[in-house]
């Protein structure tokens, strides 16, 4: 049997006859959608390179901005304990000064001349003359059989002394 090259006829196929094809060209318009296709394919491509791009500048940014952050953080502590070193230094230095200051205002106070000065003006008190004087000789022990009271007497003595002389010092000061 011989082939045919057509499977159906429809109609009179004398004016135009159509054969059907084997092989398919491709329709420019499919070449164009394709074409279309991947030209998007690599706009979508490339918009997520640039937005992966973006993330990673951005995230480099923030590192960078908190380092600067965390750097300045740090100079700002050290500068706040410079201050306060200074701060503590001028302290130092002042009372430095002010324990100077009371030293030369306790010798001035302290010598012969000042307490005599105060003990005539302000107690009217006066140097005793060679009449009104009397001189003991220590070298002895007049008081060898008091030996009991005089522990009592020393401490009375004592405190009394220390009373004269602590009332002698408030008044130098």
């Amino acid at each position: 049997m011989v082939e045919r090259e057509y499977d159906y006829i429809k109609g009179s196929t004398v004016s135009a006859p159509e054969r059907k094809s084997s092989v398919r060209r491709p329709n420019k318009k499919y070449k164009q959608i394709q074409r279309r296709k991947n030209i998007q394919n690599k706009n979508i491509i490339l918009r997520k390179i640039r937005k992966n791009d973006r993330k990673y500048v951005f995230t480099v940014a923030v590192v960078i901005f908190s380092l600067g952050l965390i750097t300045i953080t740090g100079d700002i502590k050290v500068y706040n304990m410079q201050n306060g070193v200074s701060n503590l230094n001028a302290q130092i230095t002042q009372t430095q000064e002010e324990n100077e200051a009371l030293k030369v205002k306790l010798v001035k106070s302290s010598s012969l001349k000042n307490i005599q000065e105060k003990a005539t003006s302000k107690l009217a008190m006066s140097i005793p003359n060679k009449e009104e004087t009397v001189r003991i000789d220590f070298s002895q022990n007049y008081f060898e059989n008091i030996k009991s009271n005089s522990s009592n007497n020393s401490s009375n003595n004592s405190t009394k002394g220390s009373n004269l002389f602590s009332k002698l010092m408030d008044l130098v000061k």
